[in-house]
């Protein structure tokens, strides 16, 4: 069974899964993923891949397929892992149907065609084909699509617990390499940016409205914080090849 990764795009488009985004008591279409996980288990099922489902919140899942390889992972096998989201951001602000997928100039437009509904329609259109053709060497394919990728990123931490707490199951050990579905304009990214959360105050002198001259401003004292602090993004932050 082949599947044809613009018509499986499309496919994808069509099924909400707008991610509430922390929003309390959000539910029905078009929020969460569970309308899209129902349509990837039973694609995944009718490709005769072993299929498990991952609980992450109250109607939320990570769906997990395995291709086994030639080579089975506990004779040292290699285990090759896919990662693609099924989560979008929200469509406010949107000028086009969001969920009606369109072809047009050699692109298809609706909500999460980029990010990353067509990262998972080329990775199941690439373990459809080789569910088909099985090649000689090839290791397990395991492919995830997890939830909350847009808000928290829980699904993706809860996935790494099938191999780090829970071993031999739908992911029998660590994966030997990840291939993660995020738009990158097609150029191979080995790395991703992080992010530290920190405070930082400044100290002044408090003194009467009458004689400033003898205080110290603490708010003087952030701005040149905030200055050199952009200076330093300045030079530690740019495209690949010019930092």
């Amino acid at each position: 069974m082949r599947l044809d990764p613009i018509e499986t795009l499309a496919q994808l488009v069509a099924i909400p899964s707008v991610n509430p985004m922390g929003k309390e008591g959000v539910s029905g279409p078009p929020f969460c993923e569970d309308r899209l996980t129902v349509y990837l288990e039973e694609t995944f099922r009718r490709l005769g891949l072993a299929v498990e489902r991952q609980p992450v919140a109250p109607g939320r899942e990570n769906v997990i397929a395995r291709l086994d390889g030639e080579l089975p992972p506990r004779r040292g096998g290699q285990v090759v892992l896919l990662e693609a989201h099924q989560d979008t951001v929200p469509v406010e602000g949107m000028t086009i149907e969001p969920f009606r997928p369109e072809v047009r100039d050699g692109r298809l437009y609706g909500r999460g065609a980029c990010d990353t509904k067509g990262g998972m329609a080329a990775m199941l259109a690439a373990v459809a084909r080789l569910a088909e053709q099985r090649p000689p060497g090839m290791p397990t394919i395991v492919m995830s699509c997890t939830v909350n990728e847009e808000y928290g990123f829980t699904g993706a931490s809860i996935l790494t617990g099938l191999w780090t707490v829970r071993t031999g199951g739908i992911i029998p050990r660590r994966p030997h390499a990840a291939v993660v579905a995020e738009p990158t304009g097609l150029n191979v990214v080995v790395a991703h940016k992080g992010m530290v959360r920190w405070k930082c105050h400044t100290s002044g002198r408090a003194v009467h409205s009458a004689q400033p001259e003898a205080g110290e401003n603490a708010v003087y004292k952030m701005a040149r914080v905030l200055l050199a602090i952009e200076r330093y993004a300045q030079q530690g932050v740019g495209p690949p090849g010019r930092r």
